[in-house]
Formats: C-alpha cells, structure tokens, sequence
C-alpha cells in the first residue's frame, strides 16, 4: 500500500512540475513574441519618422524651386499666347467649386480684367501655373511613394510559393 501511495505522490508531483514547466514555457515564448512586437513597433516608428524627415525637405526643396521659377517668371516680358476663349476652357478644367482652389497662383486666379470680359493669358500665367502644378505634383508624388513604402514594411508581401 505504501508503494501505492509513493507513486500516487510521484505521479501527481511529475505532473505538477510538468504542467509547471509548460506554464512556464508558453509564459517565456508570449514574453518573447511581446518583446519582437515592441520592437517591430519602434522600428516602423523610427523609419516613418526618418521617412517623415525626408518628405518635410522634400517639400521644403520644391517650395524654394518654385519661389525660385515665380521670381524667375516676373523678370520675364509678358506676351499673350492664348486668347480668352481658351483661357476660359483651361479655368473650367477640374474645377470642382466655385472659385480659385486654395494656393493657385494669384495671376492666373484672377482671369477677369475691368471690362468684365477674360483677358489674354501670356507666357508669364503659363509659366507660373506650369510651375505650381509641378511643385504641387512633386509634394503629392512624393507622399504617396512614402506610403506606399511604409505600408510594403507593414505588410511586406508573401514569398511566392512553388
């Protein structure tokens, strides 16, 4: 009877520290899979934070060029180049409200002349709506690629499979 008890006692006891064990294993591997998070998380705040870094001088580049281009554009001679039916068809071109769109170029904004008709564009309104569309295109495209990036590091795509 005794030798039964002392196995019943080894027995519960192998299976207490086993289950023991085990706690403690899944406890080591969800503390590890915690910490990789943790870290997987500051990496992708580290690199969109330099990503964010490069899109601010990204801006701040084109934002000089084209103060650069209007500077350029006002020493420039004004000639008319496109008459005033075609202006009105360019002001009318993805226009969604009534009005200039926030940060359009003044000149070109201000189409009507005093007789209340639409007046010639010249090189100088081309040159400077060719320019804010450019700096205007290079600030989009380039958060766009950003995301674009940080979203592949988020989620980076499955190995193709065989």
């Amino acid at each position: 009877m005794i030798q039964l008890v002392i196995a019943i006692v080894l027995v519960v006891a192998g299976f207490a520290g086993g289950v023991k064990y085990h706690a403690g294993v899944i406890a080591q591997r969800d503390l590890q899979a915690q910490q990789a998070r943790e870290t997987d998380a500051k990496q992708q705040r580290q690199f969109n934070d330099v990503l964010g870094g490069k899109h601010a001088q990204a801006v701040e580049k084109l934002s000089d060029q084209l103060g650069d281009a209007r500077a350029h554009l006002a020493r420039l001679t004004a000639r008319s180049c496109l008459d005033p039916e075609s202006v009105r068809v360019l002001n009318a071109t993805g226009v969604l409200e009534r009005g200039a769109a926030a940060g359009q170029p003044a000149r070109a904004a201000s189409a009507p002349e005093a007789a209340g008709g639409l007046r010639w564009a010249t090189n100088v309104d081309l040159g400077e709506y060719i320019a804010y569309c450019r700096t205007q295109y290079g600030k989009v495209s380039g958060q766009l690629n950003q995301i674009l990036d940080i979203e592949d590091r988020r989620h980076p795509p499955a190995p193709p499979t065989k």
